[in-house]
């Protein structure tokens, strides 16, 4: 059986789901067919077990998903389930205070206007990539956009008023804030951190999610007004986001156990 992937993402398109979503599960089917394996159970399960030898678990999770929305799609009755993974109270990289400073510094000593408001609305919005790709440089002046978010639902970002004004009187363009895509935006930020001198790890779209969800529950530590910010359903989506480093995890158990 042959999948038409051009049909499929416009069957994922009909479905809600997010571009980058769509990128994602398209290549992972893609990536599938031209490794050699045939669209049945067996060959799937294969694929799965081989995956999980290679691969990260959330990789395979998020070809997993791919390959059940795909046999949703083809009308086949299989799915696969999903890698159990245990969730982990912590994380390995986060983006600081000062590497922020740093960065922003650095792209408008340089010139880099349009990415120095890019870097300033996703820090100070906590909106996700998807969201952040459809604000342009007028929402500012009104100060607040509606925009689809995930599972094709409209949620409402606020700009706080310090960075409407430092935005607005510093970068002058209207129309999208940056016309690319997710990918293209990854790439560059990488090209800035070794630009600036910052780890590569933090330096990716979502983590400027979780940097304004930390800040912002360290000055108001109102969980439930964190949840309704950054548009989560469900609060331990939440607290998720709120996670130590697994550095500052064992700096505090150290100083804690001295016996």
């Amino acid at each position: 059986m042959e999948i038409d992937l051009r049909r499929f993402g416009a069957w994922l398109k009909h479905k809600g789901r997010s571009k980058s979503t769509i990128t994602s599960y398209v290549n992972a089917i893609d990536l599938y067919f031209r490794s050699g394996y045939r669209w049945t159970y067996q060959d799937a399960c294969l694929w799965k077990e081989n995956a999980m030898q290679s691969s990260k678990p959330a990789t395979v999770n998020l070809r997993v998903h791919a390959m059940n929305a795909c046999a949703e799609y083809s009308k086949v009755r299989w799915r696969l389930k999903p890698v159990k993974i245990q969730v982990q109270h912590f994380v390995e990289h986060q983006l600081t205070m000062s590497q922020y400073q740093r960065l922003l510094k650095g792209l408008l000593d340089d010139g880099e206007y349009r990415w120095w408001t890019a870097i300033k609305v996703l820090a100070c919005t906590g909106v996700r990539i998807s969201e952040f790709l459809q604000i342009r440089r007028e929402d500012l002046k009104v100060g607040y956009v509606d925009v689809c978010g995930k599972g094709s639902k409209y949620r409402r970002i606020w700009f706080p008023s310090n960075l409407r004004q430092s935005v607005l009187s510093t970068f002058k363009e209207d129309g999208l804030i940056l016309p690319f895509s997710d990918g293209v935006i990854r790439k560059r930020l990488h090209v800035f951190a070794r630009r600036y001198g910052i780890p590569i790890g933090p330096m990716h779209p979502h983590e400027f999610r979780a940097f304004y969800a930390r800040n912002v529950y360290e000055r108001c530590k109102d969980l439930k007004f964190l949840q309704n910010l950054l548009g989560h359903a469900d609060i331990k989506t939440t607290v998720r986001y709120l996670r130590k480093t697994s550095k500052g995890i064992s700096r505090r158990v150290s100083r804690i156990v001295t016996w």
